[in-house]
């Protein structure tokens, strides 16, 4: 999530706080993904992205445990979401850094990227939801296809030099709406440039970075 300063500066809160832009819809498929339920594993119940539980830790349970958890239960539901889909592709699920990290790979898994992102965004989201009610934690959960997510980060960084270039020349020049993690990766971008400076503007979905000459 992001949040505005007095200064008028945005401050973007964790990677994984991503929140689907506009037209980030799931594809239509055979079968509903948000009706997919976790199955029983290592946390010992099936709980659906619907389903309210005791969002309360077990304290028996250490953060090692947790992730754990999270690991396996975000790959059972990945596994049944592309089973829904009629999806032929291989997940799989690490744990680094005290995050849960999956991935997708398989030709027809970029179907679930989206347009920039947005599908893959929206999936997220219902899959951390459903693992943090699954483990009764908070849990950092990061999905990404086909590597998708670094090839993004890294055009990002290279349309953010091209525009800070222009705008030492050209003055002020805007970017396209993006989400809060994609503008995070513009503003640092921007904040490696000599002689530039990066702000938003607007509302989401169509929030955006303006990026401009120093004064």
């Amino acid at each position: 999530m992001s949040a505005i300063d007095d200064a008028g500066t945005e401050h973007v809160i964790g990677e994984e706080e991503v929140t689907p832009a506009a037209g980030g819809a799931l594809p239509e498929n055979g079968g509903d993904p948000a009706s997919i339920p976790l199955s029983a594993s290592a946390s010992g119940e099936a709980v659906g992205p619907g389903e309210a539980v005791d969002s309360e830790p077990d304290e028996e349970e250490s953060e090692e445990d947790r992730l754990a958890m999270a690991q396996e239960d975000s790959l059972d539901f990945i596994e049944g979401l592309l089973e829904a889909m009629d999806v032929d592709g291989e997940a799989s699920a690490e744990i680094r850094d005290r995050r849960v990290y999956v991935s997708v790979e398989g030709q027809e898994a970029a179907i679930l990227i989206g347009h920039h992102g947005q599908t893959l965004d929206a999936i997220q989201e219902l899959l951390r939801s459903a693992v943090q009610r699954q483990v009764r934690a908070r849990v950092w959960v990061t999905l990404d296809v086909q590597g998708y997510r670094e090839r993004r980060k890294e055009a990002l960084r290279e349309r953010a030099r091209e525009m800070a270039a222009r705008a030492l020349d050209e003055g002020e020049m805007e970017l396209e709406p993006m989400n809060a993690f994609e503008r995070k990766i513009v503003h640092d971008a921007v904040g490696e440039i000599t002689g530039v400076t990066s702000f938003s503007e607007g509302e989401e979905p169509y929030r955006r970075v303006v990026i401009a000459p120093d004064e």
